[in-house]
């Protein structure tokens, strides 16, 4: 009977030394290769690639964060299939993530979107052009630069202010010649 118990004992030992193993070298796997990616996303420069198309976010970053976090969420799932909990659990966390990437995808991208519909919308009306004098709302100047996402004007102070593209849409806004 003590044989058949320290057996078991030694087999579920084995199983949860194993998995803290798996569960150390994931964690140390997602670190590295955070700060890794991190790296060679800035030799490469993404950021001024991304803020040549009006895209401001530290897109580096995120990518390296969202790259190591998969990793850590790979290494969890082989952890808890290890200790043999991967039913339940796994499925659970699975979509808690699931929910919180759309979460977040959605919350990033709710400015994004009206403002690059903005953007169409000015490029088909063809009314708002470089050089043009605008006024929309108290806003009034020289359009300097129109983006992706926003359009710069200069007013008569030499200020540059970013109005949403979206504005655009929402408001009306006065050209003069």
């Amino acid at each position: 009977m003590w044989q058949e118990i320290r057996e078991v004992a030694s087999k579920y030992f084995y199983e949860v030394v194993t998995a803290i193993i798996i569960l150390f070298i994931g964690f140390g796997l997602g670190i590295l290769v955070k700060k890794l990616l991190a790296r060679l996303l800035k030799e490469v420069g993404l950021n001024k690639v991304m803020a040549k198309v009006s895209i401001t976010q530290d897109v580096e970053k995120g990518i390296s964060i969202g790259v190591s976090s998969l990793i850590y969420v790979i290494t969890i799932i082989i952890f808890l299939r290890q200790l043999g909990l991967q039913s339940v659990v796994l499925y659970l966390i699975l979509g808690a993530v699931l929910m919180l990437m759309i979460l977040t995808l959605m919350v990033g991208l709710k400015d994004v979107i009206p403002n690059l519909v903005g953007w169409v919308a000015l490029q088909r009306k063809g009314t708002i052009k470089e050089g043009r004098r605008v006024q929309i709302r108290e806003i009034e100047g020289v359009v300097e630069h129109i983006g992706y996402l926003e359009t710069e004007i200069k007013t008569e102070q030499g200020d540059i202010l970013c109005v949403p593209n979206s504005l655009f849409m929402k408001s009306k806004y006065k050209l003069n010649n």
